[in-house]
């Protein structure tokens, strides 16, 4: 048994050399009835007073004392509060110090990886006299470049149906003005048409211009020849090219001449409607 002169603590362990509690080198003790301090790898000390009467560690303020009942009876100690190791707080100020490095080396390595993902470009161009400003400077971020809408295209054999259709409606359309028909020709029209210079105007215009024709001669020739039939990419509108040369006679009114004329059609609830015409070239015009 080993005790220690210096705070009265008896050791069972044999092996040790210094206290446990303050540092003072141990000297062996014959074995006798007073309390020991068992060394373990928890350092628990070990009383043989009664548990009752065994004052917690955390008690503090404490000095040892040994106080003698009747004769017979084994001595009790009261323990004193343990010192604190200064290895203890060396572990700690050690772990603590790890914890702040870890932290700043994680917080470096956040900085420097954002700083890769994000390019500042500043304008550093000298002729502009404008006051630099942190808050002007541009961030390049990337931008997808919009991938454009393919354009509908028609395939060959819905072009040729508009094409055909096309063709109908303007062979109706000259038909109708050969014979007169006013009524006939007007259902070749849409509602609105975009009509010589005067832009989109009513069909009662073009019916009031025709009507004032179809009155004042008494014979209308009409020759279709070049026409050429345009569908757009979506197959509802289309354009028809043609040189128109006529000839329109009257009791008192003689007309002739030739141009290059445009409809442009659309199909409206499914039925293809003139919605605009003009000339594009007069070739010449006899009256």
């Amino acid at each position: 048994m080993k005790h220690c002169p210096s705070c009265k603590t008896n050791y069972a362990d044999d092996t040790l050399q210094f206290c446990l509690q303050d540092g003072t080198q141990l000297k062996d003790l014959p074995d006798s009835p007073m309390p020991t301090v068992a060394y373990s790898e928890e350092e628990t000390l070990v009383r043989t007073k009664p548990p009752e009467q065994v004052v917690p560690l955390s008690t503090p303020n404490f000095q040892v004392q040994n106080w003698q009942t009747n004769p017979g009876e084994q001595s009790a100690t009261f323990p004193i509060e343990p010192k604190k190791s200064k290895t203890t707080a060396a572990v700690l100020l050690t772990a603590l110090g790890m914890l702040l490095l870890f932290g700043i080396g994680v917080g470096a390595w956040f900085y420097l990886k954002k700083g890769k993902e994000v390019t500042v470009n500043i304008n550093a161009n000298s002729s502009n006299n404008r006051p630099s400003n942190a808050n002007n400077q541009n961030v390049n971020t990337a931008t997808p470049t919009p991938t454009p809408t393919p354009k509908p295209t028609l395939k060959p054999e819905e072009a040729q149906n508009v094409t055909t259709a096309v063709e109908y409606v303007i062979d109706d359309w000259e038909e109708a003005t050969e014979n007169l028909e006013l009524e006939r020709h007007m259902k070749n029209y849409a509602d609105t048409v975009d009509y010589y210079k005067g832009g989109k105007t009513s069909v009662q215009k073009v019916r009031s211009d025709r009507e004032r024709a179809f009155t004042d001669y008494d014979s209308i020739n009409v020759n279709i020849s070049n026409l050429k039939i345009t569908p757009d990419n979506s197959g509802e509108k289309a354009t028809a090219v043609f040189d128109k040369e006529w000839t329109f006679e009257g009791v008192e009114k003689f007309s002739s001449g030739k141009v290059q004329q445009q409809l442009s059609l659309g199909k409206i609830n499914g039925k293809w409607l003139i919605t605009g015409e003009k000339d594009l070239k007069i070739y010449y015009v006899e009256k």
